[in-house]
């Protein structure tokens, strides 16, 4: 699966790419529609087709405009979110892109990049990033693209036969443009862990589309999942995932994953020499998580994959 499972990136090392000999010819220029919520802070990367030199910016949170100045060449420009946590969500500049200001009955479906070109005639392009729901495939080609702008192999996130993938799974973009009133309830949580949830719910839904979910501390090797519906407001602690203990034999960021786009979510956890990864999806009707499935390996086995 490319789209979510991506590697932690030094961004100085991405940032240093891109200073080389050549001299900037042009410049790219955009804006960032980011669904329904303030933009986070995140990292704007224009990949040379040709030479895959990676130039990268840093963007603050807020930031709705970027500028970014390369050489002559064929360009696809992406987003990649910076929060912690969560397996980041790309934006890009596509043909949905192109598509969408002029769409007709939901005919744009198309979420190829779209190649920017910069020359000596045409040393400015302007772009809008608003496609957040890029295929599995288009994903894993930006995580190739930045793969070989890093110097590294990347990683074959193969799951198991039969595994659910996030793509199979789809949720629609709950479009609030304010934060809801919250329902801390009966909700087992301390001062510091309520905190903790209202910096997550600062950055929107990050789950299922219409979700926050966060993640608090319940010990030094255990965290606590906590969910809040952005339709009603509720906070629920899902019983199975109150007390995610352990620490993965490698891995480690690959412990809980979810999407934004996506309703499907995964835990994973040692036991032993065995590595459980359980799956669970969010029914929309009900608004709560159940669980779909469950599949083990072997720690060789599962730590095989972020060796290739």
């Amino acid at each position: 699966m490319g789209y979510q499972y991506l590697v932690r990136v030094s961004l100085a090392a991405l940032a240093s790419l891109g200073h080389g000999a050549v001299a900037v010819a042009g410049a790219i220029e955009g804006s960032i529609a980011f669904p329904g919520q303030l933009v986070q802070s995140m990292t704007l990367y224009a990949a040379d087709l040709d030479t895959s030199r990676v130039h990268a910016v840093q963007l603050a949170r807020g930031q709705a405009t970027f500028t970014v100045g390369v050489p002559a060449g064929r360009y696809v420009v992406f987003l990649a979110p910076d929060g912690a946590g969560a397996p980041d969500i790309y934006g890009a500049y596509t043909r949905y892109s192109l598509c969408s200001p002029h769409d007709v009955d939901g005919q744009c479906e198309d979420h190829t990049p779209v190649e920017v070109t910069i020359s000596a005639k045409a040393p400015h392009a302007a772009v809008t990033i608003d496609d957040w729901s890029l295929t599995d495939d288009v994903a894993e080609r930006i995580e190739h693209i930045r793969a070989a702008a890093a110097g590294r192999t990347v990683r074959n996130y193969a799951e198991p036969l039969g595994a659910p993938r996030f793509s199979e799974y789809p949720s629609g973009m709950l479009d609030r443009p304010a934060m809801p009133p919250i329902d801390f309830g009966t909700a087992h949580l301390s001062d510091e862990d309520r905190e903790s949830v209202q910096r997550a719910l600062s950055g929107g839904p990050n789950f299922a589309g219409q979700v926050t979910a966060a993640m608090t501390r319940c010990g030094p090797a255990c965290v606590r999942l906590v969910l809040v519906d952005w339709r009603s407001g509720q906070v629920q602690e899902p019983a199975a995932l109150t007390e995610i203990q352990g620490s993965l034999p490698c891995r480690a960021d690959e412990a809980v994953l979810f999407r934004r786009d996506s309703r499907l979510m995964s835990i994973s956890r040692a036991q032993g020499p065995v590595v459980l990864t359980q799956y669970y999806v969010w029914n929309e009707r009900t608004a709560a998580l159940a669980p779909t499935g469950e599949y083990r390996r072997t720690s060789r086995t599962f730590c095989a994959v972020a060796a290739r």
